[in-house]
């Protein structure tokens, strides 16, 4: 009995190794602002999220802040609060003699919920103890947000691998996934490598919502190779049980595989992660039982665990989650994949579905359910917007964000309505304000001065629609609530009788709209993944690649451009073949070509701005040298896109750099994207760069180069711009060319002009020599 404890206990110790994992994040990775907040007057608080993934559980959380104030606070009734999803977890006294500092808090593991949980930073700051003035400049403080960390120990929580727990897998919260396998036989039938591969990405990373995953493609032969066992010091053999227990296990993974065919049988990760597998039930024979085989009869999704397989002491191969994605046919694989790419995960508290039939799964149907339609007016609940209810005093602020389709295009003289319902409480001093805000342009400003209060119904103010843009569009309503005076030195009146509210049955009515859009605009593909991702029509696109070595990136860019299309991409394949064999009709509509500049010397170049081949052509450096030396004066980091003209031809390498270029593409009135790095290799680690939080945003103009997720090495708009639109939108379309192209109506009106000043004078020449003729 005595040898029985210490085995238990090692059993114990590698069941915490597995599954538990410490992690260390920066705050800004969890707030979109600068980097550093400041917080200003007597009182002030700051909220941010912090998501947490629903199979993760936390079993310890550490905050450690940096945190400086000012010298003129005194200590002891200047202070900041941190709150957990309001709850106190710790209080920073500010010292004046000690104004920069380092604080750890710890927040309880009671505190955690899925989803967004809130944390607060809230200061109550003074510089006396009588009269201070909340708006004097010395009553500042400060915390750095990129050196303040969140070290978090969680664990998984899954017990039952069910479908209604694939979305917590895939969530952008702490505990989610970042990179996933995909993995099929290495003689994987052609249409799965063309359709159902990239869309089984798509499906993942449309639950990872705004974080990006990325994908690796992994292939496993019919056979295997048994791992060598250590027969002298574990007198263990290849026996039949223990060949059937390795055969359920993942064997066929890329790490445990090599491991095995290099005769290593300890596996490097202990750590329970998540695969898939997409073939056919006949090709993927190899890795699933004969249940799961004899169970497939029509497209077919399923969860498990595979079991872990061990030596002794030793896990050899450790126990994963795995989601199938099946069928007796390849029709039957993508239908199944589609079926996954639009399923509700909650419902689904089952781990195996065999899809009978789908209605709706049309392109266009998919792509137009999240974007608002011209011409419809929307209350903004039915556009996900909640209401607002601001209490206090204080400067708030309330978003309302939509999208609208990518070619939304509208006359110069249109116009948007804004419905607005709101209303203020009575009380509020000189200062109380509303400013409204449409793509940070200011649209209205409304003094809150009534005393007692009001409040309005269908307040309608009329919008140019030319602030608004294809994509996202925000409306922000900045709320500035003020107490009144009280008239006696040395005394202030209370604020915690102030409310406003904006009611979420305020409206927002769009104009009728056309679909053309300017190309090329690297901004419009970032943003709404246009032209590949279109409000009316969804012709067919394509991602084309040399070899099967560039086969990640090309579905790692398809899953970005779901997400951002915040639909699947059913239009989208990608084709596998040799660069100098291309036909014309595969690239003639919107493609991506991914490649090196030698595999890009088959493509047909010769009529864009920059070319990327073994011989590159480059466009001149002298403009840019200019708006460089521009942007360092002023400080500018925008990386604002710039024109240039003229190029030069060199003969050299890309180095660490990629580069992402977008052109009129030649066989068809579409856009052609290039995306290029020296190897394949060093182009699968520049498009997980590319598909970053820090760097997707930053997409611009129509050149573009990188060499890691910071900022670009360049932006650069080099080639002329043309009008994409539907195909009954000519008129649309030219009026778009116009607009962009003013000269155009320059010329025209002093043609139009000399035309009929020269009638007139021809009629008038006329008219007197008749008059003289009578005489």
């Amino acid at each position: 009995m005595i040898k029985i404890y210490p085995m238990l206990l090692l059993s114990l110790l590698l069941a915490f190794t597995v599954n538990a994992e410490t992690n260390t994040y920066r705050l800004t990775d969890f707030f979109a602002g600068e980097s550093i907040i400041r917080l200003e007057g007597k009182a002030d608080s700051i909220d941010f999220a912090i998501p947490l993934a629903s199979i993760t559980d936390v079993d310890n959380a550490v905050l450690t802040l940096d945190v400086i104030s000012s010298k003129a606070l005194i200590e002891k009734r200047s202070q900041l609060v941190v709150r957990f999803n309001n709850a106190t977890i710790g209080q920073i006294r500010f010292d004046p003699d000690r104004p920069s500092l380092i604080s750890e808090v710890s927040i309880p593991a009671k505190l955690w919920r899925d989803g967004f949980n809130t944390l607060t930073f809230s200061v109550s700051q003074h510089y006396a103890n009588q009269c201070v003035d909340g708006s004097a400049p010395e009553l500042w403080s400060e915390v750095n947000m990129y050196n303040s960390t969140l070290q978090i120990t969680s664990s998984n929580n899954v017990d039952t691998f069910t479908f209604d727990k694939l979305d917590g897998f895939f969530n952008p919260g702490i505990g989610g996934l970042r990179d996933v396998s995909l993995i099929t036989a290495t003689d994987v039938e052609g249409d799965i490598s063309k359709r159902t591969l990239s869309l089984v990405g798509q499906a993942l990373a449309l639950r990872n919502q705004y974080q990006p995953l990325e994908l690796k493609h992994e292939t496993f032969d019919e056979g295997y190779v048994l791992p060598e066992l250590d027969t002298a010091n574990e007198g263990q053999r290849w026996t039949e049980e223990n060949i059937q227990r390795y055969e359920r296990s993942a064997w066929y993974t890329r790490d445990n595989y090599k491991n095995n065919r290099s005769g290593n049988a300890l596996a490097k990760s202990q750590t329970q992660q998540l695969h898939v597998i997409v073939g056919t039930a006949s090709s993927l024979s190899p890795v699933l039982s004969d249940t799961t085989v004899n169970s497939i009869k029509g497209p077919y999704l399923k969860t498990e665990v595979t079991p872990s397989f061990s030596i002794g002491n030793r896990v050899i191969i450790p126990s994963t989650f795995r989601l199938i994605v099946s069928g007796n046919t390849t029709d039957d694989v993508h239908k199944a994949a589609q079926t996954l790419a639009v399923m509700d995960d909650e419902i689904n508290v089952t781990s195996q579905i065999t899809v009978l039939s789908h209605a709706g799964m049309e392109a266009t149907r998919l792509q137009k359910q999240l974007v608002a339609a011209p011409d419809t007016a929307y209350e903004f609940q039915d556009l996900g917007i909640s209401a607002a209810r601001f209490r206090d005093e204080g400067d708030f602020s309330k978003r309302a964000s939509f999208l609208l389709p990518a070619d939304f295009y509208v006359p110069e003289n249109a116009s948007v309505g804004l419905l607005l319902n709101f209303g203020y409480g009575a009380g509020n001093g000189p200062g109380s304000i509303m400013n409204v805000k449409v793509n940070n342009e200011l649209v209205h400003g409304l003094a809150l001065d009534n005393p007692n209060g009001q409040v309005f119904k269908n307040y309608k103010l009329s919008i140019p629609a030319r602030y608004l843009k294809g994509g996202a569009n925000n409306i922000d309503f900045d709320v500035t609530l003020r107490a009144p005076l009280a008239g006696v030195a040395c005394d202030e009146v209370a604020g915690s009788h102030l409310i406003f509210q904006l009611e979420n049955t305020s409206a927002i009515d769009l104009p009728d709209a056309g679909h053309v859009a300017v190309q090329p605009s690297l901004t419009l593909f970032g943003e709404t993944a246009y032209p590949l991702a279109r409000f009316e029509s969804a012709p067919a696109s394509s991602i084309i690649i040399p070899s099967s070595d560039f086969m990640d990136s090309a579905l790692t860019i398809s899953a970005k451009l779901a997400q951002v299309a915040n639909a699947p991409l059913l239009n989208v394949t990608i084709n596998n073949m040799a660069l100098e064999s291309i036909p014309s009709d595969a690239i003639a509509g919107s493609a991506i070509i991914l490649g090196t500049p030698d595999s890009l010397s088959q493509v047909q170049q010769s009529e864009f701005t920059t070319a990327i081949e073994a011989t590159k052509r480059w466009s001149y450096q002298l403009q840019n040298n200019l708006h460089n030396r521009v942007r360092n004066l002023t400080q500018d980091r925008s990386f604002k896109a710039m024109k240039v003209e003229g190029n030069t031809i060199q003969e050299s390498d890309l180095g660490p750099q990629a580069i992402l270029t977008a052109h009129a593409n030649p066989n068809s009135n579409d856009t052609l994207f290039i995306v290029a790095a020296q190897t394949s290799e060093l182009l699968n680690d520049r498009v997980s760069d590319l598909v970053s939080l820090s760097m997707w945003g930053q997409l611009a103009g129509d050149f573009f180069a990188w060499s890691d997720s910071r900022a670009p090495s360049l932006i650069m708009q080099v080639n002329e711009t043309y009008e994409i639109g539907e195909s009954d939108d000519a008129w649309l379309q030219l009026r778009l060319w116009l607009s962009n192209n003013p000269w155009y109506w320059l010329v025209g009106f002093v043609v139009l002009v000399f035309s009929i000043s020269l009638l007139i004078y021809l009629l008038l020449k006329r008219r007197n020599k008749k008059v003289q003729d009578s005489w």
